[in-house]
């Protein structure tokens, strides 16, 4: 009987033999291995692991196509991997340089290395251009400071998941992913925010993975590059002759701290907009913003505007000091100037009035005197 059973396990391990061909791991002190890869003719990824912490390798990524018996090589890529953290996967990402893009079928190898040690390799076979159609299309792809957004249209009813990265350099800074979409027949956008916060003027690459399960697993993916820049919008005013404020609302992962400068115009005729004169400028600065994050600043004026028309222009400034909003409105103040004069004294004016709500024709003295006079009468007569 074990007889029997040795043979029979024999004869699984040589019918089915593990595939070093597609995923080796070689090193022998070492834990880090290339977990997955992935690649077309626009980009590659690849996915490396380890379960103890790992520094100082590098990756190795080739993009071949087989002519005849032999490959021919069309881009070579060298990553520095400075550190691999424990239980933790690292992804790699890049772009291939690839002149002319013709039909047929293509490889992809990386392999891990510690110095000229190879510690983990792996293939990857892709087509290019072939009759068999993708089930889903990316139509469209918009990567800025705030996310990243993929409009797709299905060939057929579809289940999908698309994984989001954030890619700085060669290396994905941020991901997350969505599973279980759908799309039955009309086409439709998804969308991620970046969960990370960017670098001002920094340029980063926004791509999508798609990857379709059934019936057959299909991968299609697509980026594109942007620069980071911090934004943000005025959506709402306030305004009268006292002070003005303005809401700010953050539209970038690039934290936001800028000013915004308040600008009060005193209008000479109300027919002629243009013919004004400078009365206050404040400038304030903006608390810090990030995307979908909103604050409101409120500044006073030195003096209450006097009656008359007023144009009040609000600027917001970005990081760098460049103007990223313009806004004008008008103040129309109905404050006498006198009514100013009584208002800045008003506390005189309030205790010289007390002092005349009293009794008319009488002081306070004058009605002391009085009362005690009539008990002095009084005391006499009894």
């Amino acid at each position: 009987m074990k007889a029997a059973l040795f043979l029979l396990t024999f004869y699984l391990i040589s019918v089915f033999p593990a595939s070093a061909s597609e995923n080796s791991h070689t090193g022998e002190t070492s834990t880090a291995y290339i977990a997955d890869l992935y690649s077309d003719l626009e980009s590659f990824d690849v996915t490396i692991y380890s379960d103890q912490p790992e520094n100082n390798l590098n990756l190795e990524v080739l993009l071949v196509r087989p002519v005849g018996t032999n490959e021919e090589m069309l881009d070579r890529q060298v990553f520095s991997v400075d550190s691999i953290p424990a239980n933790k996967q690292v992804i790699k990402v890049g772009f291939w340089n690839v002149g002319s893009s013709e039909r047929g079928a293509y490889k992809i190898k990386a392999q891990l290395l510690e110095g000229n040690k190879v510690l983990s390799e792996s293939e990857y076979n892709f087509a290019y251009g072939t009759n068999s159609a993708s089930r889903l299309q990316v139509n469209d792809l918009v990567a800025n400071s705030q996310g990243i957004s993929v409009a797709l249209s299905p060939k057929e009813a579809s289940l999908f998941d698309i994984e989001y990265m954030l890619v700085n350099g060669s290396d994905v800074v941020y991901t997350t992913k969505a599973e279980k979409l759908s799309l039955t027949s009309a086409p439709d956008i998804f969308s991620a925010p970046w969960g990370t916060l960017l670098e001002n003027n920094k340029e980063y690459a926004g791509r999508v993975k798609i990857q379709v399960y059934s019936p057959d697993k299909e991968v299609i993916s697509s980026a594109e590059r942007f620069t980071a820049r911090d934004d943000a919008e005025i959506t709402d005013i306030y305004k009268d002759e006292t002070g003005a404020s303005a809401t700010v609302y953050g539209r970038s992962q690039v934290p936001f701290e800028g000013k915004l400068i308040f600008s009060v115009y005193k209008l000479k005729a109300t027919s002629e907009i243009g013919n004004s004169s400078l009365v206050e400028s404040v400038q304030q600065r903006v608390p810090v913003l990030l995307n979908n994050d909103d604050e409101t600043v409120e500044v006073a004026w030195s003096h209450r505007l006097t009656e008359g028309i007023y144009r009040l222009e609000i600027e917001l400034l970005g990081n760098d000091g460049d103007i990223i909003e313009h806004r004008e409105t008008v103040i129309e103040s109905d404050l006498s100037q006198n009514s100013s004069v009584s208002l800045v004294n008003n506390t005189t004016s309030e205790t010289e009035t007390s002092d005349e709500k009293g009794i008319p024709g009488f002081s306070a003295a004058a009605l002391v005197s009085g009362l005690a006079a009539i008990f002095a009468l009084f005391r006499n007569k009894i």
